[in-house]
């Protein structure tokens, strides 16, 4: 694949060289040769397909810089996204259509750019907490890519949103929803992170971890939602029907409604864990080898499931903040 960008890199320099020594052959002097070149189609082209051979270039620097090598899995997670991503900007076009132009390319060019960063960033500080060794320089640079996107994503935000104050609706509602989106996106991944340190200093054995980890993905889901309400409805009144949302839009109140569904239930069973659930006699422990499967761990008091299993009382929370269903045999812990 490097080769392959090579030599598409050294061919479209090629290319470039030559129609720009072409233009000065003709006009001989600096001014009209800008013209020639920003006004011809050929030439504009040949440059448009230059600035992307640059803007790979500086994504691969940068890609090399903060992730090295990527993984499989975050390379076919990027395929997928960019699909989407690019399919829902299609869609986009047909809203604001008469407003398609070079600056609207360049903008669309530099969103997947920073949204390609995102994406890998979050990818990459999943993996990290499922690595039991990380160096000190990754994280480094995931914090220093944390900084950096975020403050590019404040920065465009502001820009769209103080030109739409100053000029009226245009496309830049987009750009300004989408940058809203990805700098949120940036402030949960990095307090996961933070959860995930607090967690590893304390030795894996931070049992209020998953609250707040649950507690955090609601407030995220929450907040994604009400934005996209906001630029479905804003857009509506505007332009039209925003088919390129409908999907996340509808993605986004699944995700929350299963989660407070889950929170809901959550808190029936862990409201009275000590009066529902009988503590384990010393026949159901030796019963279970005294194992808890959860944590792997030894047992000396627990709780006794329904089912009969039996697991250590905070193992036991900690579980049913993810699933609400036996870690052994997969029956429901409470009744539907």
């Amino acid at each position: 694949m490097a080769g392959g960008f090579l030599t598409y890199a050294a061919t479209s320099t090629a290319l470039l060289t030559a129609v720009v020594y072409e233009a000065v052959q003709q006009r001989r002097q600096f001014y009209p040769t800008v013209i020639y070149l920003t006004t011809s189609k050929v030439s504009a082209l040949v440059l448009g397909n230059e600035a992307l051979v640059l803007t790979l270039l500086f994504g691969q620097l940068c890609k090399r810089f903060f992730f090295g090598r990527l993984r499989e899995a975050e390379v076919e997670h990027l395929y997928e996204r960019s699909w989407f991503a690019i399919t829902e900007t299609c869609l986009a076009m047909t809203i604001f259509r008469e407003e398609f132009n070079v600056r609207f390319v360049a903008l669309f060019t530099a969103l997947l750019f920073l949204k390609i960063f995102h994406w890998l960033l979050q990818d990459r500080v999943a993996f990290m907490e499922q690595t039991p060794a990380v160096r000190l320089f990754t994280h480094a640079r995931m914090l220093l890519l944390m900084a950096t996107l975020f403050a590019l994503d404040a920065a465009f935000l502001y820009h769209a949103v103080s030109v739409s104050l100053l000029r009226g609706p245009s496309v830049l509602l987009l750009f300004a929803f989408e940058y809203l989106i990805l700098a949120s996106t940036v402030c949960a991944t990095f307090s996961k992170y933070a959860l995930h340190i607090n967690d590893m200093r304390l030795g894996g054995r931070w049992d209020e971890k998953g609250v707040y980890l649950f507690s955090l993905e609601l407030v995220t889901d929450l907040f994604h939602m009400l934005v996209y309400l906001a630029f479905f409805v804003l857009i509506c009144t505007y332009y039209g029907l925003p088919l390129h949302i409908m999907r996340d839009l509808y993605l986004t109140c699944r995700s929350f409604r299963t989660r407070v569904a889950d929170f809901i239930r959550y808190r029936r069973i862990t409201h009275n864990m000590q009066e529902r659930f009988p503590d384990a006699t010393e026949e159901d422990l030796e019963r279970t080898d005294r194992i808890c499967i959860i944590c792997r761990e030894p047992m000396t008091a627990a709780k006794k499931l329904a089912c009969g299993h039996c697991f250590h009382f905070h193992c036991l929370r900690s579980w049913l903040e993810r699933q609400q269903t036996c870690p052994t045999c997969r029956a429901p812990i409470l009744p539907a």
